[in-house]
């Protein structure tokens, strides 16, 4: 099980080995964690695709959890690139 803090919206994941009450600790229990305020985290399946759009990632933070999910990013014309555009951005350099 992975351990995290949510930072930013984003998870943080607890570092291995961690330095706790003077000690340092290599594969934690799960007490040490939690006393340095990390939850465990929860992963969801992205959902399949609906229609045009893609799934972007979200967390959010529970008592309990930190938890996956996901929201769908409807396309625009404004997400659409060209061919020679896409190779731009993978290559770092002007196609053609």
């Amino acid at each position: 099980m992975r351990y995290a803090k949510l930072v930013a919206d984003y998870p943080q994941y607890a570092p291995n080995p961690i330095f706790y009450d003077g000690l340092w600790y290599g594969n934690p229990p799960s007490e040490v964690y939690e006393a340095e305020g990390y939850k465990p985290v929860t992963y969801t399946d992205q959902p399949e695709p609906q229609g045009v759009g893609r799934y972007v990632e979200t967390w959010t933070e529970t008592a309990e959890a930190v938890v996956q999910g996901w929201v769908l990013h409807e396309a625009t014309d404004e997400d659409e690139i060209s061919p020679e555009e896409a190779l731009d951005m993978l290559l770092g350099g002007e196609s053609g």
